[in-house]
């Protein structure tokens, strides 16, 4: 039997057979605005509050102590108090440095005994290096990293608008087990947020695409409801 990771995301557990397969890595894509780093976190955090699973949040972008601030005031979510029990760590990596990215989430994912972990977003790893084919072998690195760390991993990849991609450089989605994808859809003169499950290795998942709402309490999806015309 898979054992399964439930998200907490109410509605999204059931479009997967009731979780992401345990010590999946996930590509979660979309464009700006659609919800990505939410989700990473709201995942981390039902991790820590509903299952007791430690969770590391790695930032690429933004500094730990503003994400933290901004998911208290738009959410109430204290992630402070779940990083002094020791069940989430927020941190940001030193650019430029892969070897000592790599080590840093080796380090994290240790000391706290991760089960979970997010890392945000895949795009910033283009400033690590000169040359695109660096880029990508680095994907594969990290993605080996991953699976020896057992963790179940969401990496954040932002879509570039316009463009059909459903990564950031092309490659992210053939090392990971699982793609998620969060859309802006429209109906009639409005912009509507959509999920889909594009793949998930070993398990069923449904293949139609839900709107979702961002509340006070995060993300939800609707699984019975569809929509179809995607904007971007």
């Amino acid at each position: 039997m898979i054992e399964r990771v439930k998200t907490g995301i109410k509605g999204l557990d059931e479009l997967m057979g009731g979780g992401i397969p345990r010590g999946s890595t996930v590509l979660l894509s979309g464009g700006a605005g659609t919800g990505k780093t939410l989700f990473g976190i709201q995942f981390l955090y039902n991790g820590a509050i509903r299952y007791k699973e430690p969770g590391v949040y790695v930032s690429l972008e933004e500094e730990p102590g503003r994400v933290i601030k901004n998911t208290l005031d738009a959410f109430g979510w204290d992630l402070n108090s779940l990083i002094n029990k020791k069940l989430l760590s927020v941190i940001k990596a030193e650019l430029y440095n892969f070897d000592k990215l790599k080590a840093l989430i080796e380090d994290e994912v240790d000391r706290i005994k991760a089960k979970r972990l997010v890392i945000d977003q895949s795009a910033i790893l283009g400033l690590f290096f000169e040359k695109k084919f660096q880029v990508r072998k680095s994907i594969f690195e990290l993605s080996k990293m991953l699976k020896n760390l057992g963790c179940t991993t969401v990496i954040v990849s932002e879509i570039p608008e316009g463009t059909p991609a459903i990564s950031s450089f092309g490659v992210e989605e053939f090392v990971a087990d699982g793609i998620i994808i969060l859309h802006f859809l429209r109906e009639g003169n409005v912009l509507t947020r959509a999920l889909s499950v594009r793949k998930m290795r070993t398990t069923y998942h449904d293949t139609g695409i839900h709107p979702i709402q961002i509340t006070k309490k995060g993300i939800e999806v609707f699984p019975t409801e569809q929509v179809f015309e995607q904007v971007k």
